[in-house]
């Protein structure tokens, strides 16, 4: 008797083995399959929607501020790598420029820009030079609002050591020619705009 009861016993543990071992499998054979990591990369550093927006800005621009009539030029910007990211590279009007050895030189003010959107971070970038004030590189970060058409950057800059400033710049697509772009600084607790500049894009683009 005692020896059938340890068989049953033993008998009971086996089923119970196989079907955890059953139910398992068909749970793991039933769950979505992750894809590796070099797939992730490849998803992840394709150009999106989110690209597409820059993309309406693409082309030649005549630039205007907007109550200084002398703050005028071209700012052309160009789709690389497919998609990727945007070179953008503007020239205005002569100025003084501060070179090396505590001179300076007369010449057309320009910059240069490289845009982008980090599929992981969900953020527009963008860095920045120029050729007038500042030996920095900027890192703007950024959101685009769709209701709105704007993108959104802020960034902080010390042009002078010890003396960091908070900036914001929102572009805004009026239509399919023209767009504007305003700059604000931080003062106290809130942000001033000190610049406004409009876009007209040039026939034929």
């Amino acid at each position: 008797m005692k020896k059938t009861i340890r068989l049953s016993a033993a008998i009971r543990i086996c089923l119970a083995t196989l079907i955890y071992t059953t139910v398992n499998f068909a749970t793991y054979a039933q769950a979505p399959k992750q894809p590796d990591t070099m797939t992730q990369l490849l998803d992840y550093s394709r150009p999106g929607n989110a690209h597409a927006q820059l993309e309406k800005l693409a082309g030649t621009w005549l630039f205007q501020d907007a109550k200084l009539a002398f703050v005028k030029g071209t700012l052309v910007r160009k789709v690389i790598y497919y998609g990727r990211f945007y070179s953008v590279e503007m020239t205005g009007g002569k100025l003084p420029l501060p070179v090396a050895d505590g001179k300076m030189k007369e010449d057309f003010y320009q910059s240069m820009q490289i845009e982008g959107f980090d599929n992981p971070k969900k953020k527009y970038i963008t860095t920045s030079i120029n050729n007038h004030i500042g030996s920095d590189i900027q890192m703007q970060t950024g959101t685009f609002d769709a209701a709105k058409q704007a993108f959104t950057y802020d960034w902080e800059d010390e042009l002078i050591p010890g003396q960091a400033q908070k900036n914001r710049r929102v572009l805004t697509i009026i239509d399919a020619n023209h767009y504007k772009e305003e700059f604000y600084e931080m003062h106290g607790n809130d942000f001033v705009k000190v610049r406004e500049l409009d876009y007209t894009k040039t026939a034929g683009q």
